[in-house]
């Protein structure tokens, strides 16, 4: 598959040439489009060259599954979103970069470092690369929202964080090596959901309950053996197949969380607390409909001789 010569639609903004599995170049004449601001070529597998795109405008760059695409076009500094998914390429250009806010380099399997980025990233989805390490300046990217490793199985660690991280509301750490959470997890002030299904993780540090934004917790299939007490915001947790927990210090916030517990397969858990507050939950729930109907029908005649149980 050939495209025309697009060098005369100069009003062309936006191209997606999503699912063209047999176009194996991208023209040359894309050069002379001034006014591009963003190119898709989600699912073209075939693809294998790029032309050079020093345009000033495009601010919109997404390739994926081009296995035969090995190293990073190059494309105009002034990018905000690139997507380079399940390339072959090995690295990306501090030069492209440095004024990013979103970066996805999900899947590219021969990426091995952490990218040099700037400090106006928002996303970074690095997931399935072969990244072995998060350097300690992440906690310096002050507009950072969303962290995605989850499937680097090389990765074992994560640094300390010392200074509030104000912007990350998303970490996923699923799938990983990572064997230990830092206590300083807790400097993560605006995180609302923490994926750590997967991992070697044995426990999780005391100071999680500081964390008073997170809502989603995933832990299934770790070898966790303890739950300590958990933030009050707590309203999704997933604890199934974790077959070495055995204790759950919080059991205050069951009632809060949307999904209910799901410990099936946690062969060694001591259950009896656990059904005791769900217990406790279920009268609290009887109770609190109770004085509801009888604050709402005080009067009423049908209700004067009703007893709730």
């Amino acid at each position: 598959m050939e495209l025309p010569d697009l060098s005369k639609a100069k009003n062309l903004v936006c191209l997606y040439l999503v699912d063209c599995s047999s176009l194996t170049e991208v023209p040359s004449s894309l050069q002379s489009l001034d006014k591009l601001e963003e190119l898709d070529l989600y699912f073209c597998y075939n693809l294998r060259s790029f032309p050079m795109l020093d345009s000033k405008v495009l601010r919109v760059l997404a390739i994926s599954r081009c296995l035969d695409m090995t190293k990073c076009p190059t494309i105009s500094q002034n990018m905000k979103s690139l997507y380079l998914e399940e390339t072959s390429i090995k690295e990306v250009p501090r030069s492209i970069t440095s004024k990013l806010e979103s970066l996805g380099l999900h899947g590219c399997s021969k990426i091995t470092k952490f990218p040099e980025i700037s400090g106006d990233i928002k996303t970074l989805y690095l997931s399935g690369t072969a990244i072995k390490e998060v350097p300690s300046s992440i906690q310096f990217l002050t507009r950072l929202r969303v962290l995605d490793m989850s499937g680097c199985s090389k990765l074992e660690s994560f640094p300390k964080i010392l200074v509030p991280m104000k912007s990350l509301v998303d970490l996923n750490l699923s799938k990983t090596g990572i064997k230990e959470i830092p206590s300083s997890f807790k400097h993560m002030i605006s995180l609302r959901s923490l994926g750590l299904d997967g991992t070697p993780i044995e426990e999780l540090p005391l100071s999680i309950k500081d964390m008073v934004c997170l809502r989603y917790l995933a832990l299934h299939g770790t070898p966790i053996k303890a739950l300590p007490e958990l933030p009050p915001s707590l309203r999704s947790l997933t604890t199934h197949d974790c077959a070495s927990l055995e204790t759950m210090i919080s059991t205050i916030n069951i009632g809060r969380l949307w999904d209910g517990l799901n410990f099936a397969n946690c062969f060694k858990l001591d259950q009896k607390p656990l059904i005791t507050a769900m217990h406790l939950k279920i009268q609290v729930s009887l109770l609190t409909q109770s004085f509801f109907l009888l604050s709402f029908f005080p009067a009423s005649s049908h209700f004067q001789n009703v007893t709730f149980v």
